[in-house]
């Protein structure tokens, strides 16, 4: 009996100390059988830690050239243009001191489509902070000896301005990838056959 008694005593221990400040005594969070409130998410925090002006984006400039028709030569007008091939494009984004940051050129492709893409920049550098404010595209050159004039509408001779088109997304590495267009710009004939014969 005397063998079994500090069995007895030892097992009255455990029981009341575990919950009285035995095992979990030490510790100063709650009892295990006891629900803990909930521990809030932590924010999480800004993208790449800017403000929304000093985030990191990629910019993208589109556009179309034509060869404006004999029709409506000299005119704004680009009723009966057709897509002009490897015309060739200037794209310049200006930087916040209005010095020139970032120039591409291209050549569009066979419907007369040009893309230049810019490398990631924080929004903040472009010139008033918007690269929309910042970037422009001026026609260069055309490869068609029938359509080579360089028109300057709009504003392919002294810099097309650049519009939103609400096409955005985040890409794989977690930058804001925007796309801006200009134009649709114009090259038009230095001659065009008479319409009225007499």
């Amino acid at each position: 009996m005397a063998a079994f008694l500090p069995v007895v005593v030892l097992l009255s221990l455990l029981a009341t100390g575990a919950t009285a400040g035995g095992y979990y005594g030490s510790q100063t969070t709650s009892s295990p059988s006891a629900p803990s409130a909930p521990t809030p998410p932590t924010p999480a925090p800004a993208a790449h830690g800017y403000d929304d002006d000093k985030k990191l984006v990629v910019v993208h400039v589109e556009g179309v050239v034509l060869c404006q028709s004999c029709e409506k030569k000299g005119s704004q007008s680009l009723d009966g243009a057709t897509p002009l091939p490897r015309a060739n494009v200037t794209v310049t984004c200006r930087d916040r001191k209005n010095c020139v940051m970032a120039y591409r050129q291209r050549a569009a492709d066979d419907n007369g489509y040009f893309h230049a893409e810019f490398g990631v920049q924080r929004a903040d550098y472009y010139l008033d902070k918007d690269p929309l404010e910042a970037c422009f595209v001026r026609l260069l050159s055309s490869p068609d000896a029938k359509c080579n004039v360089v028109t300057d509408i709009n504003g392919g001779m002294l810099g097309a301005p650049v519009r939103g088109e609400g096409k955005q997304w985040t890409d794989h590495r977690g930058f804001k990838n925007v796309v801006y267009a200009a134009g649709p710009l114009a090259f038009t004939p230095e001659k065009c056959e008479p319409t009225h014969h007499y």
